[in-house]
């Protein structure tokens, strides 16, 4: 599979114009905007500019310190990726494991169109690629679109795709996706959390469903919980809210425990005494329109 395979289903960001192959390249037919395609397998589709918010604490500005930096990073091709969620600590392996695991039970044995928005390494998604007729890897990291890229070649997998986008400002087109992840990135700002739920599910498809993690507020303030910088945690009431702001109606929410990480299932008595007493860490949400 070939990045002008997916070409039906792209498009320019600013203007929504469709996209037709220009030798290597693509080019948006409304604009005339040419992007590059690297390896037939990984496509840049940056908008011409960023997505503008202020912050309005030092939490949300450092986040969009660090969006600015990733934005302006430009495309190299690069032998060693460096990205964060590549290598797991010891600490946060059981963790990791836990949140995949509760995330897979919300997820269809069978898809036809998946995306992983905000994919990072791929640790959450690229085993999805078993299950998906197309699978794709969106991120702004040029080290995490590289990773995978390169990955995909290395293993021979035909159906799957790299996409470098702003998630704020998504080059697909409507209504296409019958899966959409997005894991560990509403964490930014209610501001940033509102455009991005937004982007979900403009490309959602009618019958389709995205899964959503959220940090819960009450077990940073109850815990002190470790958290990398630029987070932001909510109330399952607030996270909700927000979700139906965009119009998503069927919910269904999973709370996560971290701190249950070798317990899978949670059925010992004893985690079952900890769920009465602690807040989970997050809650990961199976939504559809």
């Amino acid at each position: 599979m070939k990045v002008y395979d997916l070409i039906n289903y792209l498009c320019y960001p600013d203007c929504r114009g469709d996209l037709i192959q220009r030798s290597e390249n693509l080019l948006c037919v409304k604009c005339n905007r040419e992007y590059k395609v690297y390896n037939d397998i990984c496509v840049e589709l940056l908008p011409s500019k960023m997505f503008f918010r202020v912050g309005k604490n030092e939490v949300e500005i450092r986040a969009i310190d660090s969006y600015k930096k990733i934005f302006g990073e430009p495309f190299i091709w690069k032998d060693n990726p460096s990205l964060w969620g590549l290598d797991i600590p010891e600490k946060y392996v059981n963790k990791f494991k836990k949140h995949k695991h509760v995330l897979y039970k919300l997820i269809p044995e069978k898809i036809k169109m998946s995306i992983d928005v905000s994919a990072g390494s791929g640790r959450f998604s690229y085993s999805l690629i078993d299950r998906a007729n197309i699978m794709v890897f969106c991120d702004l990291s040029v080290d995490s679109c590289v990773y995978l890229s390169q990955k995909i070649e290395k293993e021979g997998v035909k159906n799957a795709l790299v996409v470098r986008c702003d998630y704020l400002s998504i080059p697909f087109k409507d209504k296409i996706f019958d899966l959409v992840l997005c894991n560990d990135t509403l964490i930014y700002g209610y501001e940033h959390e509102i455009k991005l739920i937004s982007s979900i599910y403009k490309i959602l498809s009618p019958d389709g469903i995205a899964i959503l993690d959220f940090a819960n507020k009450y077990h940073h303030l109850f815990l002190g919980f470790w958290h990398k910088p630029y987070t932001v945690g909510y109330s399952k009431k607030e996270m909700e809210n927000m979700l139906r702001k965009i119009g998503f109606s069927n919910m269904e929410a999973l709370p996560l425990y971290y701190d249950l990480a070798k317990d899978l299932d949670e059925q010992s008595i004893l985690s079952r005494i900890i769920k009465i007493i602690l807040p989970p860490t997050r809650y990961i949400w199976k939504v559809e329109k």
